[in-house]
């Protein structure tokens, strides 16, 4: 079978690999779509994520979608052909952090295409039964693959309720932050505000739910306040990946609200003003992942309260892995999620 594998920062190639089979409570996937995230653009750009390195060639890519080509011994919750969504992350429950519940904590996780263990730009791939999601034939592949992100948006608003009537903004709306945008108008939050560098960005943000929408310059902290009559945001979700949202999330957000940071920077390295964190006395949680809401995410699309379609901006043949991720790198040609079809 083919696979993209990554040899070196920027140096991506197809590879031939053998098929591999699926084992006890395992299906085997024959995989059609994959998106490019952020995280897979830090591996491809840089070769790591903080202190998570490459030092082995590895198979990019954890949101995919495909359809089941084999079944496992005691395989029975699906069958030859049915189609399905993917969760990435195997945790290893037992741990403490299983136990809790914090899954996508798990020390000992296996993190689809997360050094050491290879993602989904492959054709085949055998994957615990347990961890795939039948989607109706109406899902698009492609839509079905972002149903990852719609997972971690899901688990962010998890992590701000209650949400239902508050006042949130959601700044950087890629492919994360428009599932955080879609999962809070879901839940029942208030006023919802988008900030993006991306003209066309918030072109779509306004199309899946953003009430009001504003370039991230210079002016957009004050620009948010005003239309909150200065109180301030009662929580903002950071999904830019870049310290100065972080700084503006802060600045928003009103006196004992929330901020929940999401993003991945490129430096490792988050900062805050502590007179201004420490006087409005804020509260800052971390999102990382998704935490079981993958089967939510499923629902919310089949019962129309999310839709994925907008986020798909490219698509590549696998043939073309070098020129996908390169696109996704520069963020060209309103680039929000590209996809790789298999």
């Amino acid at each position: 079978m083919k696979a993209a594998k990554l040899f070196a920062p920027g140096d991506i190639r197809i590879v031939e690999m053998e098929k591999p089979s699926p084992g006890p409570g395992e299906v085997l996937v024959q995989v059609k779509e994959v998106g490019v995230c952020a995280s897979d653009v830090h591996y491809f750009r840089d070769g790591r994520i903080g202190d998570t390195v490459v030092t082995e060639p590895l198979i990019l890519g954890h949101e995919f979608a495909g359809v089941i080509a084999e079944v496992g011994p005691g395989v029975t919750n699906v069958k030859v052909g049915d189609r399905v969504a993917v969760e990435p992350a195997i945790p290893c429950n037992e741990c403490y952090l299983c136990a809790e519940g914090a899954f996508n904590l798990c020390r000992n996780i296996k993190f689809c295409g997360t050094p050491p263990y290879d993602g989904a730009l492959r054709e085949f791939l055998a994957w615990p039964a347990g961890l795939v999601v039948p989607v109706p034939d109406s899902v698009s592949f492609g839509e079905a693959a972002m149903l990852e992100p719609l997972a971690i948006g899901v688990y962010a608003v998890d992590l701000a309720e209650p949400i239902r009537g508050k006042s949130i903004g959601v700044l950087g709306v890629g492919a994360v932050g428009l599932s955080i945008l879609e999962a809070a108008k879901a839940a029942g939050c208030g006023m919802a505000i988008a900030t993006d560098l991306i003209p066309g960005r918030l072109e779509i943000a306004k199309k899946l739910g953003a009430d009001k929408t504003f370039l991230a310059d210079d002016k957009v902290v004050q620009a948010v306040k005003a239309t909150t009559h200065d109180q301030g945001l009662d929580i903002v979700f950071e999904a830019a990946g870049e310290n100065e949202a972080v700084m503006q999330a802060t600045e928003m957000v009103r006196p004992n609200g929330l901020v929940v940071v999401g993003g991945i920077p490129r430096e490792d390295s988050m900062t805050v003003t502590a007179s201004t964190v420490r006087r409005k006395g804020l509260t800052i949680k971390l999102l990382r992942r998704s935490n079981q809401t993958l089967h939510r995410s499923v629902e919310l699309l089949k019962n129309g309260k999310a839709n994925l379609a907008p986020f798909i901006s490219h698509t590549f043949p696998l043939d073309q892995v070098t020129e996908a991720f390169e696109l996704a790198r520069d963020r060209k040609d309103l680039t929000l999620r590209v996809m790789i079809t298999l």
